[in-house]
């Protein structure tokens, strides 16, 4: 699973259990058709709430963590005392680092005096219009202007999966974010959602790496509605 998220992650980590409230249709975790529904899983059902054996997880040099990939730990709906707990592991690992990714990135804003050095923030836009409606979370001009405002050195911009966007404004949106990196990729799981033309979303990849940001490929495919 690791290799599939992203290439550098070495560990999962889910300290935290319930029900993801964003609701995006096309999420391979709580969707519609994600994993949890599909098999009921009772750990993501629910109020959110902390799992107390995850939180005595120790983790060593080398290690790159993906924090909360079945749901949002920054989340509205998640008490700040809960993440206040993983991030004081994440802090008490200072040997490890660990990426944290979410649709919600004003919570970075929020606890931006207590994100631990080893942490990367990282958010989750994919694309810049917000009259799409493949999911609840806040809306993606909202997105980048509380990126563009935390000062957290390291930082990132998953654009997974890539949905049509207006291509010199989005280049221009991601830069100003000054992301480490960006992770690009195509929707893996058949949702026929409003797709770039494969040579729109290259020309993107192109520029960026021309700015010297280092970015992941991920699924690159020709649009199904091309």
């Amino acid at each position: 699973m690791a290799s599939k998220m992203f290439p550098f992650i070495t560990k999962m980590w889910n300290p935290l259990g319930g029900e993801c409230l964003h609701g995006c249709s096309y999420c391979w975790a709580q969707g519609p058709r994600g994993l949890a529904k599909q098999h009921k899983m009772a750990k993501y059902q629910g109020e959110p709430y902390l799992i107390d054996a995850e939180l005595e997880r120790a983790f060593k040099s080398g290690d790159f963590v993906f924090v909360c990939d079945m749901l949002d730990l920054f989340g509205d709906w998640v008490p700040r005392v809960e993440i206040l707990a993983v991030l004081d592991v994440i802090r008490n690992n200072p040997e490890a680092d660990f990426l944290l990714l979410t649709k919600n990135p004003k919570r970075y804003v929020e606890f931006e005096l207590l994100l631990p050095k080893n942490c990367v923030c990282g958010v989750t836009i994919e694309n810049d219009f917000d009259d799409y409606h493949e999911s609840q979370a806040p809306r993606k001009h909202e997105r980048f202007e509380a990126m563009w405002t935390l000062q957290h050195k390291r930082k990132m911009v998953s654009i997974e999966p890539i949905l049509q966007f207006a291509e010199n404004n989005f280049y221009e949106w991601i830069l100003k974010v000054k992301p480490k990196f960006v992770a690009v990729g195509y929707d893996n799981y058949q949702n026929h959602l409003p797709e770039p033309l494969l040579e729109k979303t290259l020309r993107l990849i192109r520029g960026l790496e021309s700015q010297g940001i280092t970015v992941y490929r991920k699924t690159l495919r020709e649009a199904w509605n091309a």
